[in-house]
């Protein structure tokens, strides 16, 4: 349940967050290229402010030199004069900034005629102060008739007056237009900042509102999850008693009955032992008789080879029971037996394991390699036991006629520790991998000696560890047993072992 909720709200957030990052960009986008316009907006209204202003300044200085011009036509006074010269270069100034001032790329083309005739005005005026100044150098003033022709002077004073009105008129609509685009910039943009901020308050209430719905039913699962926790423990631990209670109850009976077929075993055995006894005194009687008699001996001596080779059954029967008796016994025993734990060097062991077999491995010219083996926490009794067993099992199914080869090797991952004893030996056929750690049992041809113990001793001894253990194998290409441990304290894996 918990799990189900946890994946809708984990489904949804991300969409969530998607969303919200796209409503950002958008507004984002939207408020940089309306910022971009506004600056464009007011860019163009500082050109046509400046073309104004230049152009206002320009008809002032024109004004200005016409001014001065007509007091040094009437005068000829010296300080007209120079104020004159002057008004000459600032009206060419002037005329320059207001160029400049007209260069924008807006309305350019509606701009540049009447730019062009205003120029020509300007420059037509500049060429008669020019004269008039170059005139009153020379003392000709008063004899230059066409210096006094008001008409034509206010000609081209009208002129200029006309074509500057002309460009302020047409600039002031570049203003007036770039003013309405930067209010139409300034109104979107603030109804873009709304609509996203409005988004946004949705997208975050919706957000919240989810998360909250969410998070209530995850809370009433969790109480479910816990509630139901709290019962799995309590059947775990119940389940946990009555298995304890009936491996106990399974060691005690085993127990009990290999004990109990074990003492009329003995009796059995004790019997076999009169009956030998009394084969020989029975049939050294009938063989007196028969040398008294004068008997044919053939019939009693194939009588005595029957009951020899009875006896001998009964003996080997009672013999091989003893064993299993004894295995079932100290199966139960190491069930019962307290682990004692400490850090052990486990190549050492492995290499005294080995050691203990250097006859038998001698005698089928096997040879034992023992790699570095990382060290581990168990009882060293079960692990040397755990060793030697799969060692014995190895050298006694080598296959004839090949030089067995065994290697132990180990390694260490983050929560265990491994360890493999491989074989080349003759293998065990895919159908019982599993079998062979069944008691009694046996994969192959049963020409080896032994009563299918020793697996299912390791198998006991591996699992009271903590660990667990298999196999890969294939007939003829060998075998490895892989035992696995867990890597744990001595105290942890003590406390697990008392449980």
């Amino acid at each position: 349940m918990i799990s189900r909720f946890s994946s809708s709200l984990a489904a949804s957030q991300p969409a969530l967050l998607a969303l919200g990052f796209a409503i950002l960009a958008m507004i984002s986008g939207t408020s940089v290229w309306l910022v971009a316009q506004t600056r464009g907006d007011s860019k163009q209204v500082m050109w046509t402010l400046t073309a104004k202003e230049k152009l206002l300044d320009l008809q002032g200085q024109v004004w200005r030199a016409e001014s001065d011009q007509r007091g040094l036509l009437l005068t000829g006074a010296g300080r007209y004069r120079d104020a004159f010269l002057a008004d000459i270069e600032a009206v060419k100034n002037a005329l320059a900034e207001a160029k400049a001032a007209l260069s924008s790329d807006v309305g350019k083309e509606s701009r540049q005629p009447l730019v062009a005739r205003l120029e020509a005005a300007v420059t037509a005026e500049l060429a008669l102060l020019e004269d008039t100044a170059a005139k009153g150098q020379n003392g000709e003033l008063d004899r230059s008739p066409a210096l006094g022709n008001d008409a034509l002077v206010q000609s081209r004073a009208e002129d200029i007056r006309i074509n500057i009105a002309q460009l302020v008129r047409h600039e002031q609509q570049l203003l007036s237009e770039a003013i309405g685009a930067s209010q139409s910039t300034a109104h979107l943009l603030l109804i873009a900042s709304l609509f996203g901020a409005s988004l946004i308050i949705a997208l975050a209430t919706t957000s919240v509102a989810l998360v909250r719905h969410s998070t209530s039913r995850l809370k009433i699962a969790q109480r479910a999850l816990e509630e139901a926790n709290e019962s799995l423990e309590a059947t775990v631990a119940k389940r946990t008693a009555e298995l304890r209670e009936a491996n106990e109850e399974i060691q005690h009976f085993a127990h009990i009955v290999s004990h109990d077929l074990r003492s009329p075993l003995v009796n059995i055995m004790g019997f076999t032992g009169e009956l030998e006894v009394l084969r020989k005194e029975l049939f050294g009687r009938i063989s007196l008789l028969r040398a008294r008699h004068e008997v044919d001996p053939e019939p009693d001596e194939r009588l005595a080879e029957e009951f020899d080779e009875a006896l001998n059954f009964i003996k080997n029967s009672i013999t091989r029971m003893d064993r299993l008796i004894k295995a079932i016994l100290k199966l139960t025993r190491e069930g019962r037996r307290e682990l004692r734990l400490e850090l052990i060097n486990m190549t050492e062991l492995a290499q005294t394991a080995a050691d203990g077999f250097s006859y038998q491995s001698h005698e089928a010219g096997a040879l034992i390699i023992i790699d570095s083996l990382p060290s581990c926490v168990g009882d060293r009794l079960a692990l040397e036991q755990i060793f030697a067993n799969l060692l014995e099992n190895a050298l006694k199914y080598l296959r004839d006629g090949i030089p067995g080869q065994i290697q132990v090797t180990g390694r260490t991952t983050a929560s265990e520790v491994v360890y493999e004893v491989n074989d080349n030996g003759r293998g065990i056929d895919p159908m019982d991998r599993e079998r062979i750690f069944e008691i009694f049992r046996r994969s192959g041809p049963q020409d080896r000696p032994g009563e299918g113990i020793g697996l299912t001793y390791v198998r006991t001894l591996v699992r009271r560890l903590g660990g667990a253990i298999t196999v890969r194998s294939g007939p003829g290409g060998g075998s490895t047993f892989t035992v696995t441990l867990p890597r744990r304290t001595a105290s942890a894996l003590q406390e697990k072992t008392h449980d």
